[in-house]
């Protein structure tokens, strides 16, 4: 979902995109593509037209439009702030084993999708990539993760 808004996201003319384009851009096969962009229109935070000249716009500014808003469709974002044990009462008062270590990293993805629009996606992934084409200009390799999590340069 979220690459899929993105991908909406990146279009600079004001101009619906294609299911076809969206699943290119985003590396999602076309049929698992329709299911989340119809949730992501029922979500209110996209719209399609049909036919010649239609796609799907977002349908807020990417300024507004909340990393919550696009994953609530499809994650049960207050799930991940609950006792990973399931314990029903599980607080400062009366904690799991986990709770001292688990409550910042819950607090921690909460503050994330509330507070990060798609606007700051598309911000930052064109701060990456600039980044990259001024090391590529300076002749410096890319850092790429190997499969084993550790950084390599390539070649």
């Amino acid at each position: 979902a979220l690459r899929a808004v993105a991908a909406v996201a990146r279009v600079k003319e004001n101009r619906p995109v294609l299911a076809k384009e969206i699943a290119a851009q985003a590396k999602i096969p076309t049929k698992y593509l329709s299911k989340v962009m119809r949730d992501l229109v029922h979500a209110g935070v996209l719209t399609s037209t049909r036919g010649i000249g239609g796609g799907f716009r977002l349908k807020r500014k990417a300024e507004s439009i909340k990393l919550v808003d696009v994953i609530r469709p499809f994650d049960d974002v207050e799930a991940s702030r609950r006792c990973p044990f399931g314990n029903v009462r599980c607080s400062d008062d009366d904690p799991c084993s986990m709770h001292d270590q688990w409550r910042p990293v819950a607090e921690a993805y909460r503050v994330l999708l509330e507070q990060t629009t798609v606007a700051d996606i598309i911000r930052k992934e064109e701060q990456a990539m600039e980044r990259l084409a001024s090391r590529k200009a300076k002749g410096i390799a890319p850092k790429v993760r190997a499969s084993n999590g550790r950084a390599k340069a390539s070649s």
